[in-house]
């Protein structure tokens, strides 16, 4: 069967496909932040939305800039030189904690584990325990939801651990799982958890997301980091109980409102619904991967994210070449970075493309680009 395309739709792993209530919101000309109670009223709903999505009393941070502005952000405000900094990674992102630490002067501790599995295990548990116990962290950093190899890292031992051996601050890049899986930021004890817009919230990669606890506020308040990333000028804003005169800038207000919209849509699918619909179009698209007859690439031990889809690509393939052809056919799919570049392939499905039919599409066209059958 040939497909044609006339458009094409995006299976991104993030920017995803913005949601039509984000680009409703994103029409419209809006008065100065600064003077627009609605505009205060956005941001204050945002905050409140992520504090129950991601079960958690800290404070909410709603920055200018794409995600990776909160990565830079959180650790130029809370690091010193020669601080000492544990970073554990799964994948491309994890161990670029460790880059960006070193970059700053700190004293970095990496442990890195295999891409395609996850740090459930007792084995790698206690490693990192023993990592703990020797190198004596300031900071632990973790990636939740390693996008390159799609996987998704359990927090609640790793929190467990970080509070019985009383490491100051617990750093997690939830980038692209915020808004797609059940997050218990106070319970797993995460003094900063970073998120974006532009992967289960649907929206332009132009916003960043943290939750921050008293705990790293204090450390803020001491590493007292100037810059437009800057955490600190943000603490003014919230003992201002959001006076939008104090904001550390000028506000991207068309994002903020574009944000609200499609967390609003969130909120009345129900958060618990959206997670479960995640979960589903996961389960649908690896099953569907499997059966025509290609090999997914975490481990069966590890955890497959409900985010995004990792496919090992069949030996011999060029995936430039087979990323050109699935575009032709009307659907654009990811390669991989680093170590796992022309290695594997993957599919978003976060935010508006966690779609059942997206994924049968997707698919279909799979079958059709590298000539195989669906078992059965």
């Amino acid at each position: 069967m040939e497909h044609t395309a006339k458009t094409i739709y995006s299976m991104y792993p993030g920017p995803v496909n913005i949601h039509p209530k984000a680009l409703e919101a994103l029409s419209k000309n809006y008065f100065p932040a600064r003077y627009s109670p609605e505009f205060k009223q956005a941001y204050q709903y945002i905050c409140s939305s992520i504090q129950e999505l991601c079960n958690t009393k800290n404070d909410v941070l709603i920055a200018t800039g794409e995600a990776m502005l909160a990565l830079w952000a959180t650790l130029k405000s809370t690091l010193q030189a020669k601080d000492k900094v544990l970073t554990i990674g799964t994948g491309v992102f994890g161990d670029g904690f460790a880059d960006m630490a070193e970059s700053l002067g700190c004293e970095v501790c990496r442990l890195s584990f295999p891409y395609n599995q996850t740090i459930g295990s007792d084995e790698y548990l206690k490693e990192i325990e023993l990592a703990i116990d020797s190198f004596k962290p300031k900071m632990i950093t973790l990636v939740h939801c390693e996008t390159p190899s799609g996987t998704l890292n359990p927090l609640e031992r790793i929190g467990a651990l970080k509070k019985a051996k009383n490491v100051p601050l617990l750093i997690v890049d939830a980038v692209s799982s915020i808004g797609g899986v059940p997050i218990k930021v106070d319970e797993c004890s995460i003094d900063i958890l970073l998120g974006g817009s532009q992967k289960c919230f649907s929206c332009p990669a132009d916003t960043s997301l943290l939750t921050v606890s008293q705990v790293a506020w204090n450390y803020i308040e001491e590493v007292n980091y100037q810059g437009y990333d800057a955490l600190k000028p943000f603490s003014n804003f919230i003992k201002a109980h959001c006076d939008m005169t104090t904001f550390p800038y000028t506000p991207n207000s068309s994002s903020v409102f574009a944000l609200a919209a499609s967390i609003k849509a969130m909120e009345e699918e129900g958060y618990d619904n959206v997670f479960k619909r995640h979960t589903r179009v996961a389960e649908l698209c690896r099953k569907g991967i499997e059966e025509l007859g290609l090999e997914l690439f975490p481990d069966k031990n590890a955890i497959s994210s409900p985010t995004v889809t990792a496919v090992c690509l069949p030996s011999g393939t060029d995936w430039k070449e087979k990323q050109e052809e699935i575009k032709k056919h009307g659907i654009f799919l990811a390669g991989s970075i680093g170590k796992l570049e022309n290695k594997i392939f993957r599919i978003g499905h976060m935010g508006t493309q966690a779609n059942e039919e997206a994924i049968q599409k997707t698919l279909a066209i799979l079958s059709h680009v590298f000539g195989t059958k669906k078992k059965g």
